[in-house]
């Protein structure tokens, strides 16, 4: 399969843009921190399958709660 240049744009949303968005809103019903999950799922996005994986992972793992002493 050849991928054209054009096409770039259109991975890029399906690889990173469209995982962060996801994110963005499963940290905000988690009460997680929306900027923090948008970003590095973002990031890891450029990866091809890393924002996926991120997710996946974000999903099924609950969100640990720290006590201040």
């Amino acid at each position: 399969m050849d991928i054209n240049v054009a096409m770039v744009p259109y991975i890029l949303i399906l690889t990173a843009a469209l995982p962060a968005l996801f994110a963005i809103r499963l940290a905000k019903k988690q009460e997680r921190s929306m900027l923090t999950s948008g970003v590095v799922t973002f990031a890891l996005g450029f990866t091809w399958i890393g924002g996926w994986i991120y997710l996946g992972i974000m999903n099924f793992k609950q969100p640990v709660q720290v006590v201040d002493k």
